[in-house]
């Protein structure tokens, strides 16, 4: 999935009024977690998007687990909007999410493996 493809998805189900950047910067923050909590990079390591270059970069967790991102991104702009208790639901949807994404890498993936092998797309630089 690619990032325009999450936020155009956003735009569509949750109609808002905040800019492509701004929900580049949640996606980032979002993929952030991944790079550093998951991949295990350090976070001088963390490669941020730019919504003008990135737009159709692939993001890099791929389906069955990319729902990760849709439910991140609603939870910010619940919570940005001052939508507290659908915040709460989906805050703890993105949490389902990313957990259910991490224990499958995990089973998959040590450390001593090289991230190169699962992400070939890894370097937007």
């Amino acid at each position: 999935m690619t990032l325009k493809a999450v936020i155009d998805f956003i735009d569509e189900i949750k109609p808002n009024a905040f800019t492509p950047e701004q929900k580049t910067r949640w996606i980032s923050e979002a993929e952030g977690r991944i790079q550093t909590e998951i991949f295990l990079l350090a976070p001088a390591e963390v490669i941020p998007y730019d919504y003008g270059r990135d737009a159709n970069s692939e993001l890099l967790v791929a389906a069955p687990y990319d729902d990760l991102y849709t439910a991140y991104l609603a939870a910010m702009v619940d919570y940005a909007n001052g939508e507290y208790s659908r915040y709460a639901n989906t805050a703890e949807m993105f949490k389902a999410r990313y957990t259910a994404f991490a224990r499958w890498f995990s089973q998959r993936y040590r450390p001593a493996d090289k991230l190169e092998d699962f992400i070939c797309h890894f370097d937007r630089g």
